[in-house]
């Protein structure tokens, strides 16, 4: 007899599935990102639909229903990913389209200032000595990204030179490594040597730990 695979049923449910992409809560900063999550997530909860307003036209009982039903799902699931500050502001709401387009028209603009914001925190960032560097320079990498999707596009090797420029004192020597090779690095090949440097550094403390 053949033997069917055996596949963990809670792993393939869309519930399950829904569930992995439900996003953090939004408290103002990174709007963009946010948004993309979310669409993702109440498409997978199926009533993301309801965002663009109700159907044109005559709706049975029945399309009624489910028109209602997918809103209360939507309104539900935006204010139970909203910072606190922000539920206050927007829970009056009870309309999809109506809140949908309120967060879009308050914090979706792509202006200026938000580039300039964003750009104000890549210049003032510092990295910490007592941090990974990895995960630090990660996060110069994702506020490049922010602005990338406010059509402000950084070239990778600022971006790579930036995070350079931003290793914390311990660091320095390799850095200046970095720069003496004279070679082109990229964001992805810039944080796979750190994350190296990072593994040896700690092997090598390891180390002098064992050894007394």
């Amino acid at each position: 007899t053949i033997q069917k695979p055996y596949y963990r049923h809670c792993d393939f449910t869309m519930a399950g599935f829904a569930d992995a992409l439900r996003p953090d809560k939004f408290t103002g900063v990174h709007f963009k990102r946010w948004q993309i999550r979310v669409t993702l997530w109440l498409t997978a909860m199926k009533c993301f639909w309801v965002s663009t307003g109700k159907p044109e036209g005559i709706l049975t009982a029945g399309q009624q229903k489910q028109f209602e039903e997918a809103t209360t799902l939507f309104v539900g699931c935006i204010l139970s990913v909203l910072g606190d500050r922000l539920v206050e502001v927007y829970m009056h709401m009870t309309d999809a389209k109506e809140l949908w387009d309120a967060l879009n028209t308050k914090f979706g603009a792509t202006n200026a200032s938000n580039d300039l914001c964003i750009m104000e925190q890549i210049h003032d960032y510092k990295m910490a000595g007592n941090r990974s560097v990895v995960e630090q320079a990660h996060e110069i990498q994702t506020m490049a990204k922010e602005l990338e999707l406010l059509k402000c596009v950084l070239p990778d090797k600022f971006v790579a030179g930036c995070i350079i420029a931003k290793l914390p004192p311990s660091w320095r020597s390799f850095g200046t490594a970095l720069k003496h090779k004279r070679q082109k690095y990229s964001v992805e090949r810039l944080i796979a040597s750190l994350d190296v440097e990072k593994k040896a550094r700690e092997k090598d403390a390891a180390s002098k730990v064992d050894g007394g």
